[in-house]
């Protein structure tokens, strides 16, 4: 027997070893080890119907049948019968064949990932620090984390990673001729029509540097795809595994909704023994990187291959089932509880989100940011909240009565599972804002903890949304309900300490408050955050002390607010800025730019009394950007909009258009599927040319009147909280004359006056032709 030590790297399923388990040495090495594992479920109903079965399952070569009893999280001890499988393998043939020969009975713990059955049976976890001890042969014997998954600055081993893409989008009008590989320092271009050399680049590069990490652009819907093609064409060999003697492992396309959105992830290629990454195809992968990556699969036990591209709501379930296994609690198949009963009254009292203030309109000075941190998780572990917890009727149960529920006092599974996860993001926070922004660790800290920051934040947002997710194993909506309630009443807790400390509270959005008070400092500022946390149990940050903060209208009554659109700048770069033109997806790189250079503009300027003196440099560069595109100056990539078709193209009634440009992909041959993202180029009323057709638009064609009206929107959407109305920002923009503001007259009715309710005195500013 030999020991080694390192990270557990990877496992999966062999048809002959049964768990392959892949460890990276800390001397850099791979290591390969098999075992057998076994695989267990269990099955309840009827007592003749589990005889039938019993008749059934007990000529299975290996198959062992146990009489048992295991605790359902709801229902409490089960009578069951005990499957235990040999191998994976055996499992997935024998689990299919016994679910259609008895879909009447109750199955559990049947769809658990192989990774999270084998964390629970040896106490690890994916990418731990471990020791292990196998034979010879590969056999793993034992295997021993030497870390935990909270640990706030655990040791990592230095990857090898190998980044491939291709010169330009697969998808662009002129077809890839280049591959650029980076690797160990050193960097390759390999032509695309010369498929031999190619072919054997690659397999030189992953035979000597031996990559851990594939990291690609459209490698899962592109690149592999053609490599296999070629090899097959040149008949020369390409195994981008590291495991030789199993396939690619290969996933189909995927389109589905996520909260009210549609998504697409494209066909999958995941390989053994290393990690291929395609970024183009991973839904939140691009907030956090490997690092987050890596802390994700640390915490969920989902394999990084598969959690780089799913949604945070898998991690979540993930986590969920490594609780429930490593607490002996059954896991339902498909199943989740019923809603408690309730009258229309407590319906009503119920069924509601997040508490959000309306602000007011127009710039206000000194607003602070706070932040409740992870408050729903936060509200979980508080609390108790979780849906085996809810409803129960235990003599220390906290009761809400304006819902009509009581929260038992057992440890909830979700507070459970929660509570490290939360625990380290606020631990990690915390230590940031602990180290002065000049001192020189902090930039080496941040660059450090951010993405693993980030990496759990998705996470713990999504942990509410799954309480309430009608697929949620362990979902109950009346759990989702009860955190709502909660959440707001802890916000209106949160705004009238603040009021009681002669705080203004600007703006409430579900777990942020926006307070404001024209004498306060930093110290008064965190002081009330100080308290707030005492009174109401839940951690709370300052965030960050903006000089002015400026809250919008709608597009179309400006009188009337909207929740999350707002921005406030200040000169470290620190901005705060939501919902506005250059945040959307869908608005040009040439419009976000225009908005962007405003607001730098604004950005230069602490004192919010003197912003008006910036309205002549801020509208000089929306003069500038029209010009540039009147006289078609534009570059087309940067009138490029990018949209999301929200249904296949078959369903659409009216061609919108997004639509029209998929449609024109349609009959270049191209499949565009809902959730895709389509770019064109507005070319006329309703019409629109596709940017990715061989052929570009012809510039003459560009719809200059719809850019115009982009442009001129989003310069109004930052200038009107300072009185801007759009009839004057036309006039100036489109008359070329001189004007003078009266600053003091909110709604006058002559276009050559702006009001300013910023302030209480007649100012005037002579604004020079534009």
């Amino acid at each position: 027997m030999k020991e080694y030590t390192g990270w557990l790297f990877d496992l999966y399923a062999h048809p002959e070893k049964g768990l392959v388990v892949w460890l990276v040495g800390e001397d850099g090495r791979p290591y390969r080890f098999h075992q057998d594992f076994e695989i267990t479920f269990y099955v309840g109903g009827p007592v003749p119907r589990l005889r039938e079965l019993w008749t059934f399952l007990r000529t299975r070569e290996k198959v062992k049948l146990v009489r048992t009893t295991r605790e359902d999280l709801f229902d409490g001890p089960q009578d069951l019968m005990e499957v235990r499988v040999p191998g994976p393998f055996k499992y997935q043939r024998l689990f299919k064949q016994t679910r259609e020969c008895f879909p009447d009975l109750i199955y559990y713990d049947v769809d658990i990932p192989l990774s999270l059955r084998f964390m629970a049976a040896r106490n690890v976890f994916l990418m731990a620090h471990c020791k292990v001890a196998a034979q010879p042969d590969g056999n793993l014997i034992d295997i021993t984390a030497l870390d935990v998954p909270e640990e706030l600055d655990p040791q990592l081993p230095q990857l090898r990673k190998l980044a491939l893409s291709p010169d330009r989008e697969p998808s662009s009008k002129t077809p890839p001729r280049y591959l650029l590989a980076k690797y160990g320092g050193f960097s390759v271009r390999a032509p695309l029509d010369k498929p031999r050399e190619l072919l054997a680049l690659l397999n030189g590069i992953l035979s000597a540097y031996d990559p851990d990490v594939i990291q690609t652009r459209f490698g899962d819907t592109w690149l592999f795809p053609l490599l296999e093609e070629l090899s097959r064409q040149t008949g020369t060999p390409f195994h981008p595994n590291r495991d030789q003697s199993v396939p690619v492992l290969r996933r189909g396309e995927v389109t589905f909704f996520n909260y009210g959105r549609a998504h697409y992830r494209g066909p999958q290629v995941h390989l053994r023994g290393r990690w291929h990454i395609d970024v183009e195809n991973c839904m939140t992968y691009g907030a956090y990187g490997l690092l987050g990556a890596i802390e994700q699969t640390r915490i969920t036990g989902v394999p990084l291959q598969e959690m780089a591209r799913r949604s945070p709501g898998a991690g979540v379930a993930a986590m969920q089932s490594l609780t429930a296994l490593r607490r002996k609690v059954l896991i339902p198949y498909q199943h989740q509880k019923g809603e408690i009963r309730k009258t229309y009254a407590q319906l009503v009292r119920a069924d509601r989100g997040g508490l959000i203030l309306q602000p007011p309109i127009g710039i206000f000075a000194n607003v602070a940011v706070l932040d409740f941190t992870s408050m729903m998780a936060s509200i979980m572990i508080e609390f108790n909240v979780s849906p085996e917890t809810v409803g129960a009727e235990d003599e220390a149960a906290f009761e809400i009565p304006e819902l009509g529920i009581k929260i038992g006092s057992q440890p909830g599974l979700m507070p459970q599972t929660l509570k490290p996860m939360r625990d380290k993001r606020l631990a990690i926070k915390r230590l940031l804002k602990s180290l002065d922004k000049k001192d020189p660790r902090y930039r080496s800290c941040r660059h450090r903890y951010k993405p693993v920051m980030d990496g759990l934040k998705w996470l713990t947002v999504v942990a509410y949304g799954r309480l309430g997710f009608a697929n949620s194993t362990f979902g109950r909506i009346n759990a989702h309900e009860v955190v709502s309630y909660l959440s707001r009443k802890v916000i209106l807790q949160a705004k009238a300490i603040a009021e009681d400390r002669g705080f203004t509270v600007l703006h409430l959005y579900v777990d942020s408050l926006f307070v404001s008070r024209p004498d306060a400092s930093a110290e008064d500022f965190q002081t009330l955050a100080d308290e707030i946390e005492r009174e109401t149990h839940l951690p709370i940050e300052l965030q960050k002390i903006y000089p002015w903060f400026a809250f919008l209208g709608t597009r179309d009554n400006p009188n009337i607010s909207v929740a999350n659109r707002f921005y406030a700048l200040s000169a470290d770069g620190e901005h705060k800025i939501r919902g506005i033109a250059l945040r959307r997806s869908d608005t040009p790189r040439f419009v976000a730019n225009t908005q962007t250079q405003i607001l730098n503009i604004l950005a230069k300027e602490p004192d919010p009394a003197r912003l008006a003196g910036l309205l002549p440099e801020a509208l000089a560069v929306a003069r500038e950007q029209l010009s540039l595109l009147k006289k078609r100056e534009v570059p087309l990539e940067e009138l490029v909009v990018s949209q999301t078709l929200s249904r296949e193209l078959s369903e659409y009634s009216h061609f919108s258009a997004v639509a029209s440009a998929a449609r024109q992909l349609q009959l270049r041959g191209k499949s565009p599927r809902m959730g895709q993202r389509i770019r064109f180029i507005y070319t006329g009323p309703g019409t629109a040319h596709a940017w990715d057709l061989p052929v570009a638009p012809d510039p003459r064609t560009v719809d200059l009147t719809r850019y115009r009206e982009m442009i001129l929107r989003a310069v109004y959407e930052v200038l009107h909280p300072l009185g801007m109305t759009e009839k004057m920002l036309r006039d100036w923009l489109f008359g070329g004359a001189s004007y003078v503001m009266s600053v003091g007259e909110l709604g006058s009715s002559d276009p050559t006056k702006l009001a300013l309710p910023l302030f209480n005195d007649i100012k005037y500013l002579h604004v020079d032709s534009l």
